[in-house]
């Protein structure tokens, strides 16, 4: 059952690394090649879409929280209790960075993707709105704190993997 337990706890957190990490790498694909298409379908198809990419970012990130929980639990390493090891501080900085991309995320989806919903898509062939572009700019901005953040966060995770208890 242990190893069923650990052998699941190591696909969510996969599948959470491709929802979280994947979907912010493929949204600023997709945004930079939105912003050079000389037409206005990629940014409408963007606008379309942003909502479903909110929530399975969402999905991510709660896999990967849920997952790392129960890899806790199971092999019950102390982390928290033992901050002067290197492992307690570099768990301690991961979770915080979990807490930020989470902060972050509620500021892009109540701040920026409702008041683009707010706006509404322009018409086929018409000029997107000033206050419409400017919003699109501050969430591209959001959107890049956060997949700085989560890189770093994978780059803790693997560091994990060699600091010694």
């Amino acid at each position: 059952m242990r190893l069923f337990v650990e052998y699941f706890a190591t696909l969510l957190h996969l599948i959470g690394l491709l929802l979280l990490a994947g979907g912010h790498l493929w949204l600023a694909v997709c945004t930079v090649k939105a912003e050079q298409s000389c037409l206005d379908y990629g940014r409408r198809f963007l606008l379309e879409l942003l909502p479903t990419f909110s929530t399975l970012f969402g999905v991510g990130v709660l896999l990967l929280f849920a997952s790392g929980m129960a890899k806790l639990v199971l092999w019950y390493e102390p982390g928290f209790i033992f901050l002067p090891l290197p492992y307690g501080w570099i768990l301690l900085t991961k979770l915080m960075l979990y807490i930020a991309i989470v902060v972050n995320g509620i500021v892009i989806d109540r701040r920026h993707l409702a008041r683009l919903v707010k706006l509404g898509l322009p018409e086929a062939g018409d000029r997107i709105s000033a206050e419409l572009a400017s919003t699109w700019a501050a969430l591209q901005r959001q959107a890049r704190l956060n997949f700085a953040l989560i890189m770093v966060v994978v780059a803790f995770g693997e560091t994990l993997r060699f600091a010694k208890m």
